[in-house]
């Protein structure tokens, strides 16, 4: 019985303990529960009586909860529907939604975690399908992998955002597949056909960035022999994936905000407005919020770009991907059975270690142990050793600065003409002995690895007694 406030919910699984658990969620909210193990008696009594929410299973016995997704539609007509499903990536994602889902649950879920999408579901209009889109030839393909529960949740941010027309604010760790995110989003969009470009402004100048992004005058500056379009005029009707955003400057930022607020530009040593129909999707690894309370980046910017927000996960929360990235890589290189080349002490190796370069480290260790295996399974000694971390490449660490500090202190200011000599044999003794020992005390490798002449590794050994 459906008590008041209360509502009709189908649950479509064939599995029972699922079903029991619904039901018992949500029976204590209130709500009338039925059960059904199949899309075929799913249908049956969705055609007896009115539900108020479907919750469907993907695999079922007979015909599959994505095939029937449009007959549930067609049944239940503005009630809302959850997938569910155990094996769910992101074509399957975005199919659902494209078929009318509201939202999408990945097995194993918890209770609270499918109570809460229930009720979002309840309260939310259901928007109707959308036609059929397709990846778009233009774009490149975009290689999302993985199947960890982090990466199921980015599935499902990117096909409940991709079919709209919202700006989207792409965040993520330097690596871990910002760019691949932003091509997904295009490939599944109304766009897809459309021109897609991704600039990065950071890597031009101050002086020609307005004028890669906006295009400019002939004449417009030293150089300018003749008028240019640029990126969002290019684009137009398209899409443009602006990398690094978090750099852009101050006169920069107004151009673009006067873009996404009223789709128009001027080029640089023009006067005349234009105007352009662009999707704007930016990504970055910084901290946008603390760029604005620190008055470097516009709130107003910040707010219109994060209309949509998607968080790529590092790779060190989703290390459950691991098995499956290696073998992408090693398809990639041309390996079409790769299961015989990964030993499990090698994917114990990679499961260890910080992996601060995210899935774009892995893949360079994944090539690098390809090639010095030549065909062998691959062993941890073929994994390169990691490469420090240097946010600020002038800046010193903690170690550093204390040792530094600690002999200048000792030392007369008349004595220091050595402080460099001595730094390098209390450090360098270290470095060479951690990368000989990672290579297996393979001194043409160390070397090579070092960036220095064997020789000189040679003499560097030598110096410091290490055999």
């Amino acid at each position: 019985m459906i008590q008041q406030g209360g509502k009709s919910i189908l649950i479509v699984d064939d599995e029972p303990s699922i079903c029991w658990g619904f039901e018992q969620m949500l029976r204590s909210e209130g709500h009338a529960v039925s059960i059904a193990s199949s899309s075929e008696e799913g249908l049956g009594l969705a055609g007896q009586q009115p539900f108020d929410l479907v919750v469907l299973d993907v695999r079922l016995p007979g015909e599959d909860g994505i095939s029937a997704l449009p007959k549930f539609r067609a049944a239940i007509r503005n009630a809302p529907v959850v997938i569910m499903t155990a094996f769910g990536d992101l074509a399957t994602a975005v199919e659902a939604v494209r078929q009318g889902a509201s939202d999408y649950l990945t097995k194993p879920f918890e209770l609270d975690e499918a109570l809460r999408v229930c009720r979002e579901a309840l309260r939310t209009p259901v928007v109707a399908a959308t036609d059929e889109v397709t990846a778009g030839e233009n774009v490149p393909p975009a290689q999302l992998v993985g199947s960890s529960a982090r990466m199921q949740k980015l599935y499902r941010q990117i096909a409940i955002i991709a079919d709209s027309d919202l700006s989207v604010l792409i965040l993520g760790e330097t690596g871990s597949g910002k760019e691949l995110v932003a091509r997904a989003v295009v490939q599944h969009s109304a766009r897809h056909a459309a021109t897609y470009l991704a600039v990065a402004p950071v890597a031009f100048s101050e002086s020609l960035i307005e004028s890669e992004l906006f295009g400019h005058a002939q004449g417009a500056f030293t150089g300018a022999a003749q008028e240019r379009a640029g990126i969002f005029e290019m684009a137009d009707g398209g899409t443009v994936l602006l990398d690094e955003i978090g750099d852009l400057s101050e006169a920069v930022q107004v151009k673009l905000l006067r873009v996404l607020e009223q789709g128009e530009f001027t080029r640089v040593g023009d006067v005349r407005p234009r105007r352009c129909n662009v999707r704007v999707l930016a990504a970055t690894n910084r901290d946008l919020q603390q760029l604005v309370q620190e008055g470097r980046f516009r709130q107003d910017l910040y707010y219109r770009l994060s209309a949509a927000q998607v968080e790529v996960p590092p790779l060190r929360d989703r290390l459950d991907d691991l098995p499956d990235l290696v073998h992408a890589f090693l398809r990639q290189m041309g390996h079409n059975d790769p299961d015989p080349m990964i030993s499990e002490a090698f994917l114990d190796v990679l499961r260890a270690r910080r992996w601060e370069g995210n899935v774009r480290e892995l893949r360079n260790v994944v090539e690098h142990a390809a090639v010095v295996a030549r065909g062998r399974p691959l062993m941890p000694e073929h994994i390169p050793a990691p490469q420090a971390s240097l946010p600020n490449r002038h800046a010193p660490n903690d170690v550093v600065r204390e040792w530094a500090q600690l002999r200048l202190g000792e030392q007369p200011q008349s004595g220091t003409q050595d402080l460099y000599e001595e730094f390098l044999a209390a450090f360098e003794p270290g470095l060479l002995a951690t990368v000989l020992e990672a290579t297996g005390g393979n001194r043409a490798a160390a070397a090579e690895r070092l960036g220095i002449h064997r020789g000189t590794l040679r003499d560097r050994l030598r110096k410091y007694e290490i055999d």
